[in-house]
Formats: C-alpha cells, sequence, structure tokens
C-alpha cells in the first residue's frame, strides 16, 4: 500500500544516530551546512513520491 513518507521523519528514541558519535563527530553530523543535511533537504524532500503510487498496491 501507497504511503506517501513524513516530511520531519524523527527516529525513535533509542534508535538516535547521534549516540554513536562523540563530540566534534556529533557537531558535524548535527550541522544543517552539512553535505548529507544539505542533500536531503535539497535533493531528497523534493522528489515528488506519488510518481510511485502504481508501484504499490491499493489493500493493507
Amino acid at each position: 500500500m501507497f504511503k506517501k513518507s513524513d516530511e520531519n521523519p524523527q527516529l525513535g528514541i533509542f534508535s538516535s544516530p547521534t549516540e554513536y558519535f562523540r563530540d566534534s563527530k556529533k557537531k558535524e553530523y548535527l550541522k544543517n551546512d552539512s553535505w548529507h543535511n544539505r542533500f536531503r533537504n535539497h535533493v531528497v524532500m523534493r522528489v515528488d513520491e506519488s510518481i510511485f503510487r502504481p508501484l504499490y498496491s491499493n489493500g493493507t
């Protein structure tokens, strides 16, 4: 069944990737201008997911 993704998904409290980083690596991961955050905001979030609707069943 097709379900549009949440625009601001949140990880569960026990699955946060920041718990694996320390100090400078953690700061780099959380910076809004880091390449991975910029890529997510400027590329991934612009993908029109509705074009993939035919690939999913209509039921559960």
